[in-house]
């Protein structure tokens, strides 16, 4: 096998590595697009389950320790804690999307309140206070609505990023598929030296 066809097979390897990732995404895309709840709280049950199997793991290390490692190890409660997240998540699926939408609802509310206040402090100095103010407002608005229908904002949210993984896969899937039908011709056209030449 000669330097070129190497690179054609390498190149083409990689390119089919690219369309394989791509139809996962793609997959992932049109699951969170259509039912953007179920799969949150598909992709919670899978991490409360690693994180139970992960806990489980490190009590059984420690129980494998001889007793003089294990006085100063910390395995056995870091394995019961991660075990009890673990198992919290698995049964309460819907947990850690409240959790994470009520956390982004708070941190806009706090830039939004920022921005309020710093209307209030330019108004004697600046005639654009009016804007900073109206926009804070509104921004708080949102982050409140956030707070208060934590679900409906997260399936929004996820439907949007289902809607881009959509599209961003399709083009990946259709680049790799012309840069490897297109690859034979352009690596033939480059010069190279065999060895010995």
């Amino acid at each position: 096998m000669n330097i070129k066809e190497k690179i054609i097979n390498s190149a083409k390897k990689s390119e089919k590595s690219i369309i394989a990732s791509s139809i996962l995404t793609l997959v992932v895309g049109i699951m969170l697009a259509i039912y953007p709840g179920d799969t949150l709280s598909i992709i919670t049950k899978v991490i409360g389950a690693f994180l139970m199997v992960f806990g489980v793991v490190q009590v059984i290390n420690y129980f494998k320790n001889v007793k003089e490692d294990r006085i100063g190890s910390a395995s056995f409660a870091l394995g019961i804690i991660l075990f009890a997240v673990g198992l919290y998540l698995f049964i309460n699926d819907k947990s850690l999307t409240d959790i994470v939408t009520t956390m982004i609802g708070i941190l806009i509310c706090i830039k939004s309140v920022y921005k309020i206040q710093l209307a209030i402090s330019i108004k004697d100095y600046s005639t654009s206070w009016k804007y900073n103010l109206v926009s804070g407002l509104i921004v708080l608005s949102i982050g409140l609505i956030v707070i208060f229908y934590p679900v409906k904002t997260a399936d929004t949210i996820l439907r949007v990023v289902g809607i881009a993984l959509i599209v961003s896969s399709v083009y990946e899937i259709v680049e790799s598929i012309v840069v490897i039908k297109k690859i034979d011709t352009t690596v033939k056209d480059l010069p190279f030296k065999e060895k010995g030449e």
